[in-house]
């Protein structure tokens, strides 16, 4: 890819691959460092970056041809522009000006160019692509310039003519963005030209006579966007969106004809790349299923292998490319290896605890600065390319039409194809720039900025996304009367269609008197938010109102009739209050707010509306799922400090278990939840999947978190043992039964230590010691659970995990040993003051399993194997006997006593002593129980002896 080298840190910029040598431009972020010089034949920049958590550690240097900074150092002008307060800030011209004259230049030259932003979500990319109205970035930008310059030519024996398409790929379907006509199922086609290579069939291409008319078809193009984005739940951070430019300059020669010189500009902005590893959760079954990223991933694996291709200087045995394996390698493989000059932007986030992608996004674009593409003139006559076109027709149609053999359908329909593409593409080189010019406006309206004039009279609703590129580009206007609103079922069809989940044919009636009191009716069963708050009936709307049908539809109210109207509402701001009216305790606005609650609100703001939504599908696929959001505290997750997580709780009614997903593994789901509802909604036979891969469905096997109990370590540090029942809590502070653990102090070699107890604690201090920690067993665990284990963290040693067992009061016979050759300050300190956290993981019961096992046959349940069956009973007296004796303690030994069931063998010899053996059985058992409670009581009595005297 020829290619040059750049990185700046966010605003988001640039990477080229360009001409004979790769170039790259890359943000760089986390900690870096000023721009250096480095020793090379020409001047070229280091980028530097340092984990922040191990600042230790040697930094890591990159080194591009450029390296822009511009996270800070501007000032905002009254127009809005960011320019440059210091010299190390690089502003929207400065990246201009090095890399996008560059594209023009080639493109007048007749070459093809290719620009490509890489980077993680948040990173800057669209702000380097697109950019905002006052601070332009390259596309806009090339766009003007590229008309400015053909104005100057105007005139002499160069005719120039642009033509623009703009299409996103998402979830490897190809979307025309330039047409109103409803997708086909499945999205475009890609297909190969003998030729030319890679191309998208039916795709449209607008001609363009002037800056002002390329701009209003990339907001078309946006507008386009955003519906299908609402409608379809394909937020544009999941999509790659390319804007193609043709651009033609036909020069008359002496002797007559004209020969044409063509150059195509690829615009690319891509999907964010950081959930192609935080979404790849471990043992999640589903990932290899759910093609989420995967052309990301592709074109990591394309770059990688163009790179091993040419550093092996043609060897024999070199690696394929893997361009087919997507629709983004395909349509890029010119820009990545093949005819064209190709700039990639590589934004990076300055953020600490992004250092990870960062690095990672570094590291891509330093290996595709190895990559070299064969850049040509596209020069040819035009007399030529329709002799050619002619010819090849007429060789076409004599395959088709003469009896050839082929060797399928597939085969003949491609020769059709061929011919009927090479009609199209001689007609249109026979057609004049004028005639094409005008059969593009004869498409459109002649009301262009009707709608702007209307804004300024007429209340209306501007929407709200997640990318501010998408935001207030739909209006939906509310003229005086009745204006309903629901989705395209409807009949007779609604006044404002809005289609997607969760919206019903009937779902609102807003209500227009005089344009001086507008009010909004939900109807039954429609979900509508206004401000946050579920509405029922009907409410008044105030001006800048934020309303949310359904799961994705979010828009702002506005009455120009009156003052006030607040454009600087953002779509961060509405899950804000989303979030603050959730009960989930998320502060409001005023008031110091703590790091940590800072990072707390950012994730719920994140994962709210993405939960709203997998609920709306659960609903509208037929999943008896339902998704809610829980605070999970560290002390839940058995650590002793960290921060509170946002997990989700997922209820599956049909089989009545529930599962708590982190939010990696929700997030990996609901990628696929979406594409499971997108085939639906394009009618695909196949959308409904089996268990095994339903993104909906948990296995009741699966591993769940039950609870979690606090053990006191404190004695240990007096060197006094002790037995103790302690509560097994969920993250909703519900007890779910009570887990049996045992402390001991030992000796090194094992030894459990009686009555050597210390009055202080420092005193162990330089002593050898060891301290045993036993998980003996838990009881009253919900009946759903099957199975069970526990795992806990002594003192940061490596996690120790108990057996699985069955049942639900497990006796799990655990034991480790933990020796300190001496004892050090910071473990008296932990022993004293901190707690042991274990927590309890295990399986569920289905309900039809539960249920098979309720109706055992009454044949079954009167012929139990002897020994295992009369030993639960036992079992099964002696903890209802300490139930009765209000105490939850039975020692080990008790329980073995009783499982080897002697007395109930011998009673067996004679019915005359059954009853006598049973009572002292009973009697036994009930002194053992005393027995207990009073070690227990001396043991707890010993223990505030011990703190007393301390």
């Amino acid at each position: 890819m020829n290619s040059k080298s750049t990185s700046r840190c966010s605003h988001p910029r640039v990477s080229q691959l360009n001409g004979s040598n790769p170039r790259i431009f890359a943000y760089s972020g986390c900690v870096i460092s000023d721009l250096l010089p480095s020793p090379l034949k020409h001047l070229r920049l280091q980028t530097t970056v340092i984990d922040p958590n191990k600042s230790g550690d040697d930094p890591k240097w990159f080194t591009f041809d450029y390296s822009y900074w511009s996270h800070d150092g501007f000032k905002e002008d009254s127009d809005g522009y960011f320019s440059p307060s210091d010299s190390k800030y690089a502003d929207q011209r400065k990246v201009f000006s090095d890399l996008g004259k560059g594209v023009l230049d080639n493109a007048w030259a007749g070459y093809n160019c290719s620009l490509f932003a890489y980077g993680q979500t948040g990173s800057g990319k669209s702000y380097s692509m697109v950019g905002s109205k006052t601070n332009k970035g390259i596309i806009p930008i090339v766009c003007e310039e590229l008309f400015n310059r053909i104005g100057e030519k105007k005139g002499g024996d160069v005719d120039c003519e642009v033509f623009i398409s703009m299409f996103e790929i998402y979830c490897e379907k190809v979307r025309d963005l330039l047409t109103t006509k409803q997708p086909p199922k499945g999205g475009l086609k890609i297909r190969e030209h003998p030729k030319t290579g890679f191309y998208v069939e039916g795709l449209s291409s607008a001609p363009v006579s002037s800056y002002k008319e390329i701009e209003g078809k990339i907001n078309e193009g946006t507008k386009n966007r955003t519906v299908a984005a609402t409608a379809m739940n394909a937020t544009s951070s999941r999509a790659h969106t390319i804007v193609k430019i043709k651009f033609n300059q036909k020069t008359k020669k002496g002797g007559g004809g004209t020969t044409t010189k063509t150059s195509e500009i690829n615009l690319v902005d891509l999907a964010g790349s950081e959930r192609q590893d935080k979404a790849d959760t471990e043992g999640d079954r589903l990932k290899e299923g759910i093609v989420i990223n995967q052309s990301l991933t592709t074109l990591g694996r394309v770059i990688k292998a163009l790179a091993d291709q040419q550093n092996s200087k043609g060897k024999k045995g070199g690696n394929q490319v893997p361009y087919r394996d997507s629709a983004l390698t395909c349509l890029l493989k010119n820009a990545l290896g093949g005819n064209s000059k190709t700039i990639m932007i590589a934004a990076l986030s300055p953020a600490d605890d992004n250092y990870e992608e960062t690095l990672s996004t570094l590291r891509f674009a330093d290996r595709a600065k190895s990559i070299k593409t064969k850049a040509v003139v596209n020069e040819s006559a035009t007399e030529r390319m329709i002799r050619e076109l002619k010819e090849e027709n007429l060789r076409l149609q004599q395959q088709i039409g003469g009896g050839g053999h082929f060797s399928g359908s597939e085969e003949l329909e491609a020769l059709k194809r061929q011919l009927a593409e090479n009609q199209k593409e001689m007609e249109n080189l026979q057609k004049t720039w004028e005639q094409k010019l005008a059969e593009e406006a004869s498409k459109h309206s002649a009301v262009e900025g009707h709608d702007a004039k209307r804004r300024q009279s007429v209340p209306h609703l501007w929407n709200l996304n997640e990318d501010s590129a998408l935001t207030d580009v739909v209006m939906h206007f509310i003229p005086e009367g009745e204006v309903t609103v629901g989705n395209k079922s409807a009949s007779p069809p609604p006044s404002i269609v809005l289609n997607g989940m969760a919206i019903q044919p009937q779902h609102a009636v807003l209500h227009n008197s005089g344009n001086k009191k507008i009010s909004i009716e939900a109807l039954s069963g429609a979900s509508i938010l206004i401000n946050g708050k579920e509405i029922k009936g009907t409410t008044e709307l105030q001006q800048n109102d934020r309303i949310l049908f359904g799961g994705n539809h979010l828009y702002v109210f506005a009455n120009p009739t009156k003052k006030g109207i607040d454009k600087e509402l953002t779509y961060e701001k509405a899950q804000q209050e989303i979030a603050q009216n959730s009960g989930l305790g998320v502060a409001r606005e005023g008031g110091a707010k703590s790091k940590e609650q800072m990072i707390l609100e950012d994730e719920l703001v994140a994962l709210m509306p993405l939960v709203h939504r997998a609920n709306a599908m659960a609903k509208e696929l037929g999943r008896l799922v339902t998704f809610e959001i829980v605070l999970v505290s560290p002390e839940a997750r058995g650590l002793e400090k960290g921060l509170t997580e946002v997990w989700i709780k997922v209820l599956n009614q049909s089989d009545d278990t529930h599962f708590l997903w982190e939010k990696n593994r929700f997030m990996s789901r609901y990628y696929g939840m979406q594409e499971m509802y997108e085939n639906k909604m394009d009618g695909d036979a196949e959308w409904n999947l089996p268990r095994e891969r339903d993104p909906f469905y948990e296995p009741p096997d699966s591993e769940v978190f039950i609870g979690s109990a606090v053990v006191f370590l404190q004695s240990l540090s007096f060197l006094i043992d002790s037995e103790e029942a302690f509560p097994i809590v969920d993250f909703s502070g519900n007890e779910m039964g009570q887990l049996n653990v045992s402390l001991s102090p030992c000796s090194v070699a094992g030894k459990e230590i009686r009555g050597a107890f210390v009055e202080q604690p420092k005193e162990l201090v330089g002593k050898n010691f060891a301290f045993k920690v036993k998980v003996l067993s838990a009881i009253g665990l919900p009946k759903r659970v099957n199975k069970t284990c526990c795992k806990y963290r002594f003192f940061g040693e490596k996690e120790a995990t108990t057996k699985t067992i069955n049942g639900s009061n497990p006796v799990y016979s655990h034991e480790n040993i933990y020796t300190y050759r001496p004892v050090t300050d910071k473990l008296v300190d932990y022993l004293h003051n901190s707690n042991l956290y274990v927590t309890v993981w295990g399986s569920q019961k289905g309900r039809s399993d539960r249920s098979s096992r309720n109706s055992t046959p009454a044949s079954t349940k009167s012929t139990p194997p002897n020994g295992t069956h009369k030993a639960h009973l036992r079992l099964q007296r002696l903890l209802e006997a300490a139930k009765s004796a209000e105490n939850t303690v039975v020692s080990i030994l008790a329980i073995e006593e009783v499982m080897q069931g002697d007395e109930d063998d011998k009673g067996k010899k004679g019915s005359g002593r059954t009853r006598s053996s049973s009572k002292k059985k009973k009697s036994a058992e009930s002194k053992e129980i005393k027995g207990e409670k009073t070690k227990k009581t001396s043991t707890s009595k010993s223990r505030e002896r011990k703190k007393k005297s301390v």
